[in-house]
């Protein structure tokens, strides 16, 4: 029974001491920057893009920046004209159209910031 009470209080101590971690230190957070939608725009249009690359980007909202979110469901609407051919992505001609216009978006975008 002694044993039992031991290990109940170290496992509350545990779970107050990562509580108290957390709250302090902050939780992990994700933040997709116009760099990595660069890179994910570039992999897709090189027909390099996996369905999960594919879908983490088109699958979490960018809520710091409004404009790379806007181009994230731009690229969401895409997913019709997209095929999958040994564990890569492959974008219809007009869809690649569409990527590559987003892409020179973000690169605008990256230029604004840089220069701020």
């Amino acid at each position: 029974m002694s044993s039992f009470i031991v290990t109940v209080l170290l496992s509350f101590i545990i779970l107050v001491i990562a509580l108290l971690l957390f709250r302090f230190v902050g939780v992990p957070v994700y933040q997709v920057r116009a760099v990595n939608v660069q890179n994910i725009l570039k992999l897709a249009i090189s027909g390099q893009a996996t369905p999960s690359d594919w879908d983490v980007f088109i699958g979490i909202p960018i809520r710091q920046d409004a404009e790379l979110d806007k181009i994230r469901c731009e690229c969401a609407m895409l997913a019709d004209e997209i095929t999958e051919r040994q564990g890569k992505l492959v974008f219809s001609e007009s869809s690649r159209q569409t990527l590559t216009n987003l892409l020179q978006q973000v690169e605008l975008h990256i230029e604004a910031s840089d220069n701020l």
